[in-house]
């Protein structure tokens, strides 16, 4: 059964009450094989007149709408103070007001004390004309630009007692010129969930992030913000990359423009259109960069410069992905080969793989406007910046004890158990563990942030065990053989129960592509204690 409890609705300006609990559905899930997961998926939208029937439990009216000129196609009015106001006997009350956008939409949310204000106020509040005949507002709207009323409704184009849900689109036929509200075309961050600066962010002797320490890999977000025009005219942009030899170097050698091969599907903002529909007045229309589908909405890219759409009813990306760049079309992936036996984990390197070491490259943003030979303006250049796009094949997995490989690793991570090498294995003999436990380990990546093993089996009332932290060393790799760590520190191997144990060893690299990272890398061995 999916039950839903709420506590409280999207902007709430009302006081909190107790929480409202409702079924949606009872449900049979119906489960999908996808790679190592099993997934189910549902999706459900709430009716909307169950739904505004919830907020006006919680208090929470809402008005929204669109602002546009009649006189000129219907195009759009940003910048515009709507204000909406209550028809009542005593006084007019002012529900609350809001700044249009750029596409002309606003939204204005407001509790029922906002239209039941009397002159007996807050001693008694009341909506006139009296309950029943009047339980909601009766809402007109004003108009202000610049701090200056434009004129607009009257109470007597007020709309009757509205429910706590109402969208409106508000025609305006006046004279006024608004201009167009736009930020300039930045090029700013990388990634918006690590949202790291191009500049301030970035450590000039490393290439790494600071904080965090972090190089950059595979397919990164450039985060920015987009306007429609530059000097009134209509705007197209283009990113640019400079390879160099390490992090200090300057920014003087030739910039090569980023092809439409590196760049993979990008949203860069939507088409806005109307739904009248008070919960979601409008629907957004991605607009993309190289969508594989046809039928999407792709803006055009001529020569590598970009064109920004120029409908009325698209709204760009506000510090936001302006654009995906994939570095491995910058530097491409090397494969190192990791071939060895199990039994040369943890005790040295593998001297036939070469060490790789992570490349540098500065990223900009150019703009211009559309139909010009402008070699275009620099908006936002980034730092150099630590790139490692290297995997690891044939990656010993399981140790001895169930010897295996794995290709296409972030990192190579590899564990062992030393007395199952010493012993020896046949296909018919599982070796036991008696009195010693040695752990061999191994894990490689030139940006190594953490390498770690822990035991997972039972223990004796009173005892426990871990295995000591494992310091990095010089990178790339870091190898070594380690042992049990015992409480009471008198026990040994000896004293762990005859069972079967797991021992895994977990490291993370310090590797982002501006959103998140590639998350731990894995290896495990188990064992039987005799």
């Amino acid at each position: 059964m999916i039950d839903v409890v709420t506590k409280r609705v999207f902007n709430q300006k009302s006081k909190d009450r107790d929480p409202i609990q409702f079924n949606i559905t009872t449900l049979q899930p119906r489960w999908r094989q996808i790679n190592d997961d099993i997934v189910f998926y549902w999706k459900y939208c709430i009716n909307q007149r169950f739904w505004c029937r919830m907020r006006e439990l919680f208090d929470a009216w809402v008005i929204c709408g669109r602002l546009l000129n009649c006189n000129n196609d219907q195009i759009p009015l940003p910048g515009v103070k709507v204000i909406a106001m209550d028809d009542d006997w005593f006084q007019d009350d002012e529900l609350g007001s809001a700044i249009t956008d750029s596409t002309g939409h606003f939204r204005i949310d407001y509790t029922s004390n906002d239209f039941k204000q009397t002159f007996l106020s807050p001693l008694i509040n009341v909506e006139t004309p009296f309950p029943p005949f009047n339980s909601g507002p009766d809402v007109y709207f004003e108009l202000e630009f610049d701090g200056t009323p434009i004129v607009f409704e009257k109470p007597s184009d007020k709309r009757n007692n509205v429910g706590p849900c109402l969208c409106v689109t508000l025609c305006f036929e006046g004279e006024i010129i608004i201009p167009e509200i736009s930020l300039p075309a930045t090029f700013t961050h990388f990634g918006k969930a690590k949202y790291i600066h191009i500049q301030d962010d970035i450590d000039s002797i490393t290439g790494k992030t600071n904080p965090g320490d972090f190089a950059f890999y595979s397919t990164i977000n450039l985060v920015g913000s987009l306007s429609k025009k530059l000097n009134g005219q209509p705007m197209e942009y283009m990113f640019e990359y400079q390879i160099v030899s390490s992090p200090s170097s300057p920014l003087t050698g030739t910039w090569t423009p980023v092809n439409s091969n590196a760049v993979p599907t990008t949203m860069i903002g939507n088409f806005l259109i109307e739904t009248f529909n008070p919960i979601n007045p409008w629907i957004k229309d991605p607009v993309y960069i190289n969508h594989p589908d046809p039928l999407s909405n792709n803006v055009d890219i001529i020569d590598n410069w970009i064109r920004v759409p120029q409908q009325a009813n698209f709204e760009a990306h506000q510090d936001a992905e302006i654009l995906k760049l994939a570095t491995t079309q910058i530097f491409s992936t090397t494969f190192l080969d990791m071939t060895a036996l199990p039994s040369t984990i943890g005790t040295a390197t593998i001297p036939t793989v070469a060490q790789e070491f992570n490349k540098y490259v500065a990223v900009r943003m150019k703009q211009r406007e559309v139909g010009t030979v402008s070699p275009g303006i620099v908006a936002g250049t980034s730092k150099p910046i630590a790139v490692f796009n290297t995997r690891y094949n044939n990656v010993n997995k399981h140790g001895s004890w169930a010897p295996d490989t794995e290709d296409n690793q972030i990192a190579a991570v590899s564990v062992n158990i030393q007395e199952i090498i010493t012993v020896g294995e046949t296909p018919d003999e599982c070796v036991k563990i008696i009195d010693a436990l040695h752990v061999n380990y191994h894990g490689r990546n030139e940006n190594l942030g953490s390498l770690a093993l822990k035991i997972t089996g039972p223990n004796k009332p009173g005892q426990s065990f871990s295995f000591p932290p494992i310091s990095l060393m010089a990178s790339p790799e870091t190898f070594g053989t380690t042992q049990l760590q015992f409480t009471p520190s008198t026990q040994t191997v000896n004293d762990l129960r005859s069972c079967a144990f797991t021992i895994e060893l977990t490291a993370s690299v310090l590797l982002t592509n501006g959103e998140s990272g590639p998350g731990p890398i894995r290896d495990f061995i188990s064992f039987c204690k005799a």
